[in-house]
């Protein structure tokens, strides 16, 4: 995935049909994708509700998958509560490997989901808490993992099923395009978990302002094409243009005069139409 959300296929020999977008077609490359993946999982009714979140968190965290579905609200795993500024990926009693889970900010997008989760999680009666409050969840219960959904998402859309695609690799996906945004090598090694910590790191712990910054424009790009898609339930209108952002494309035609002074059609390239 890295090689193909990070940079834009060549398409000048055979370009896609009008009803599919290229990267070079968004505002950022390797936008595209990832706006039709999370329009394909925000589609109401579909039981897609752990692919969902888990392509939230990934983008929000970059965190590997393992950090993603571990995720969870309940207060005695002390990784985030309400109004927190940052959430912990390394949840409490878990001891810190080689595969270190760095404690990083909370965007707005992925406050919201939280706060959804913990409302749920508080709905439910005492009894009823233990083992509830994972963000990733199928009907409340731990995902393991989102593989099989994955494959499903991948076929649907009709995306590359290569190594480069595979849900593990979103993360070095996301930290490219971070990275091109402007995202600093220090921040991303410390927010990725590269970096278990020097003493000038854990003095600025949780600070990593040129990923916040990269991550945003990220999030606000996918907003753009996939309207609503970033919520963790939307309305029937928000899922129809969200539909449209991301699969309607528009082939620009105009008349070129050739030197005989006869006008024939040609084509130009793809262009999204929002």
């Amino acid at each position: 995935m890295p090689s193909r959300l990070a940079r834009t296929n060549d398409q000048s020999t055979n370009p896609s049909p009008p009803a599919r977008c290229s990267a070079s077609d968004a505002p950022g490359s390797g936008i595209a994708e990832l706006a039709q993946m999370l329009a394909y999982a925000a589609e109401p009714g579909r039981q897609r509700g752990s692919l969902h979140a888990f392509l939230i968190a990934s983008i929000c965290t970059l965190a590997r998958p393992g950090a993603v579905v571990d995720i969870n609200v309940a207060p005695d795993r002390e990784q985030w509560w309400p109004g927190a500024p940052t959430i912990d990926l390394n949840p409490q009693g878990r001891t810190q490997n080689k595969k270190h889970r760095a404690l990083v900010p909370v965007l707005p997008t992925l406050d919201r989901w939280l706060r959804a989760e913990y409302a749920t999680f508080m709905n439910l009666e005492p009894a009823a808490r233990p083992g509830r409050g994972w963000l990733v969840n199928y009907h409340g219960r731990p995902v393991q993992d989102v593989d099989r959904a994955w494959d499903t998402m991948l076929t649907t859309l009709e995306m590359p099923k290569g190594r480069e695609w595979r849900s593990y690799l979103l993360q070095h996906s996301l930290a490219t395009l971070a990275r091109n945004r402007g995202a600093t090598k220090w921040d991303l090694e410390g927010f990725m978990g590269h970096s278990d910590g020097s003493q000038t790191e854990v003095y600025a712990i949780g600070e990593f302002p040129s990923i916040v910054t990269a991550l945003t424009g990220i999030l606000a790009d996918l907003e753009k094409l996939a309207p609503g898609a970033m919520h963790r339930s939307r309305t029937k209108q928000e899922n129809a243009a969200a539909q449209i952002g991301v699969t309607k494309c528009k082939l620009n035609q105009e008349f070129v005069a050739y030197k005989n002074g006869a006008l024939q059609w040609t084509k130009l390239s793809n262009q999204i139409i929002g």
